[in-house]
């Protein structure tokens, strides 16, 4: 197996050379945590849209939708959630349909279409998405969505975290410059010497008022729950 890592997407650069690979998707803080969390809690399933204009198209046709969403980590005027997972509580998401979008999470899964599975992951599930791309056979990308389409340390963290338990369930035999990187970070942070407090993006969602966010999404492997997406939907 080979494993590659992206520290942000652009839609560009993937496409037909994805269709024999799985792609696991990560953004820690928050977009695949909150969409983790919801099928963990029972969802129906989860619909990542590019913009607010597909959702709301997309809530007419299917009806009783939940809407969530987020610009610059605020909740979007008018949505029920924005994209904390605690929000997405089994008495508030059990059964029903959930449409999200956000500034970098939803982006990142919506460019790794073309690929032949893609999961979901954070570090809630590392361990579990390892496992499941490992049995998928195919090699792996992991693509990190990154913030604002730049570097975000926290995705690398969690895509070093996840590559490192693939190489427990995996005959790795091949690994970019990028996940190799990503495990030494995912390393020194468990060793306490890589303090991800002192990064941009979590910094920026501390001055928000998310910490307690920040907090949930930074645990590790608390569910078994890998959603997968196909055809334009997240589901256990």
């Amino acid at each position: 197996m080979r494993i590659q890592t992206f520290a942000q997407y652009n839609k560009k650069r993937f496409g037909t050379h994805l269709m024999s690979q799985t792609v696991i998707v990560v953004d820690v803080l928050r977009a695949t945590s909150s969409i983790i969390w919801a099928c963990r809690n029972g969802a129906n399933r989860v619909i990542p849209v590019s913009d607010a204009g597909e959702g709301a198209a997309i809530a007419t046709r299917l009806g009783g939708c939940i809407m969530a969403g987020e610009r610059g980590g605020v909740k979007l005027p008018g949505f029920d959630l924005g994209n904390s997972p605690k929000e997405f509580a089994p008495e508030v998401v059990k059964d029903r349909n959930i449409i999200i979008n956000t500034t970098n999470g939803t982006g990142a899964i919506k460019a790794a279409e073309g690929a032949a599975n893609v999961l979901i992951a954070a570090m809630l599930n590392h361990d579990a998405a390892a496992r499941k791309a490992a049995a998928l056979g195919l090699d792996v990308t992991i693509l990190c969505a990154g913030t604002d389409g730049e570097f975000s340390a926290d995705d690398i963290c969690a895509a070093g975290a996840i590559a490192s338990s693939l190489c427990k369930y995996a005959d790795v035999t091949e690994q970019c410059d990028l996940t190799w990187a990503a495990k030494v970070l995912y390393g020194e942070w468990k060793a306490g010497r890589a303090d991800l407090s002192q990064t941009y993006h979590y910094t920026r969602l501390l001055e928000l008022g998310f910490g307690e966010d920040v907090e949930f999404c930074l645990q590790e492997n608390i569910t078994e729950v890998v959603p997968l997406y196909t055809n334009g939907i997240a589901h256990a």
